[in-house]
């Protein structure tokens, strides 16, 4: 008879073993990762639209809900470059000094029965708009990649 068949079966391939893995406690959190560093340019451009967006927003919320965007867009990315950690803070201390105008110009005007308003109303318009100009000079400084701080601004965050 002629027996073609091979008797030899070839031998599988050794597979190699896994590492074993240190093991995490059942229900504990992941470990925390930092996130990786941004690039200049990349990191210009988002402070940049920090100051932009915001003025935006003072535009379409009258001034009330600024401070979302840049709030918004520092949490996010300020771990990431130190220069959108700089000018988100600048632009949310900025935000919320305006908001801090606007409570106390109201509250002053309607304690003075109305008549306040004729002295708070003109200064709240105008550092509305003294926002809306430095929010614009502020997104092109950081444009440009400078530490620029705001002028005429409580500081609330540091």
């Amino acid at each position: 008879m002629n027996d073609t068949t091979d008797t030899a079966s070839p031998q599988p391939e050794p597979q190699p073993q896994p590492q074993a893995q240190p093991a995490q406690p059942a229900g504990a959190p992941p470990a925390y990762v930092a996130p990786a560093p941004m690039l200049e340019r990349d990191a210009r451009t988002i402070a940049m639209l920090v100051h932009i967006l915001a003025a935006v927003a003072i535009v379409l919320s009258a001034g009330t809900l600024a401070f979302v965007v840049p709030l918004v867009m520092w949490l996010i990315y300020r771990e990431r470059s130190a220069l959108i950690d700089f000018h988100g803070k600048m632009n949310l201390n900025l935000q919320l000094t305006v908001l801090v105008v606007m409570v106390g110009g109201v509250v002053l005007g309607l304690v003075t029965f109305l008549f306040g308003f004729l002295l708070t109303g003109p200064a709240m318009l105008a550092y509305g708009i003294y926002a809306l100009v430095v929010s614009i000079i502020a997104g092109v400084r950081a444009n440009n990649g400078e530490y620029y701080r705001i002028p005429l601004v409580i500081p609330f965050i540091k």
